[in-house]
């Protein structure tokens, strides 16, 4: 199959590649893998990144996908979905070699946001978030490394979670940077992300009664939109009825350093595994592309050597703050998605705050989720936990209460 037959799909919110995304791969995976299991009737769409037996790899650029061979077996992550008895619906776009958080691929496009048309719909898991949000999907596979997940999740009104670190086997699966990248998924509600943990986790999931402690963070106000930082301080009045609640006095969090040091490492890894193929290919790319590997290809020696050292001390301050069974939670995002139409810098404005609240759980490998919230000049932005490394089950559990307790399902709409 040439590059050329990689491409969205008309009247489905461009979310699919049409590679892998017909009646005939999907017959030929239900014969192999059953239509039986704890996700039997949830309809699965997968990030194109992950490997499926007998289709390519694209990772969103088409010079990478010419060059891939037909995988003889499907990654772990997707095998064990299918195996579970999730339906195959098809592959999903994904943000150029997943290095972007905007949703809006040079080759492919831009999934259409089905929650606010006219905002982007987040990357770079921006198909499979879009499957989900606009009902073609019930669960999806995505990755997320500086927040692929999250952010789209929020940014479409959607459940999406970036598990623990090595929680979730990666193989099979194109990453961006080694010590970042995990598996992650969306879902529609709840029920449906548990159930996608536990077969990805060979975990349980149970019913928890108790919220129990939580932490908020004055670090985070300074960064929000007003609308969401009023919303945020509501919220946490409301939080104080529920369970015990610790304020985080501002200081305590140095957000802006952290994400540098995220920035700075990240870009040494995605150089480290992609320099040599971007040198030798000379690939076509997006000009935000090819800006961002520039960048990481004058990443120095010593800026990692000291970057690695602040994220020793952010690990060491997470497990601080989340002793005991605590778990953060705060906006996923500090704004609502960009306007289609917004300006360079604005957008630009938001990735910058948006990566100083995703960087935490990233540079800690942290699970993190984000769930629907609230609406800000009509469009979503989602609340997430943040638990301590390992304690996913917590996260899942604690997501669900808040939910519930605080009605957030029917207020995010």
């Amino acid at each position: 199959m040439s590059a050329a037959v990689l491409q969205t799909l008309s009247g489905r919110h461009g979310a699919f590649v049409s590679d892998g995304s017909d009646e005939a791969c999907a017959l030929r995976l239900r014969q192999v893998h059953g239509e039986a299991g704890p996700l039997a009737g949830l309809r699965l769409a997968v990030k194109d990144v992950f490997e499926v037996e007998g289709l390519r790899v694209g990772a969103g650029q088409p010079d990478w996908f010419a060059e891939q061979a037909e995988a003889k077996s499907s990654a772990p992550a997707v095998r064990v979905l299918l195996d579970a008895g999730a339906q195959w619906v098809g592959k999903t776009v994904t943000d150029e070699l997943t290095y972007s958080l905007a949703g809006n691929n040079a080759h492919y496009g831009k999934p259409t946001n089905p929650a606010v048309p006219d905002r982007l719909s987040g990357g770079s898991s921006s198909g499979s978030v879009v499957a989900v949000a606009a009902g073609h999907a019930d669960i999806a596979l995505g990755t997320d490394c500086g927040g692929s997940t999250r952010l789209p999740a929020s940014y479409c009104g959607v459940w999406g979670m970036r598990p623990t670190h090595g929680r979730i086997a990666a193989q099979g699966c194109f990453t961006l940077a080694h010590s970042f990248d995990t598996v992650g998924w969306f879902a529609t509600n709840a029920d449906a992300m548990a159930r996608v943990f536990e077969q990805l986790a060979r975990s349980r999931v149970v019913e928890a009664r108790a919220i129990g402690p939580l932490v908020v963070a004055a670090d985070v106000m300074p960064l929000l939109d007003a609308p969401v930082r009023t919303a945020y301080e509501a919220l946490i009045a409301q939080l104080r009825e529920l369970a015990p609640v610790t304020m985080l006095p501002e200081g305590t969090l140095p957000l802006a350093d952290w994400a540098n040091a995220f920035r700075v490492l990240q870009a040494s890894e995605i150089w480290l595994q992609l320099g040599d193929w971007v040198r030798s290919r000379q690939p076509h790319m997006g000009e935000d592309v090819t800006q961002r590997f520039d960048a990481a290809a004058r990443v120095r020696f010593d800026e990692v050597a000291q970057m690695q050292r602040l994220r020793v001390d952010a690990n060491a301050t997470m497990a601080r703050v989340l002793a005991g069974g605590a778990v953060i939670v705060w906006p996923t995002v500090p704004t609502p998605a960009p306007s289609l139409d917004a300006s360079f810098d604005a957008v630009n404005d938001i990735r910058a705050r948006a990566f100083r609240m995703l960087a935490p759980a990233g540079l800690a490998g942290l699970p993190q989720l984000s769930m629907p919230w609230m609406r800000s000049e009509g469009a979503p932005v989602g609340l997430s936990v943040i638990g301590a490394r390992g304690d996913d089950e917590g996260v899942l559990q604690r997501a669900r209460l808040l939910s519930e307790r605080l009605g957030l399902a029917s207020a995010a709409h």
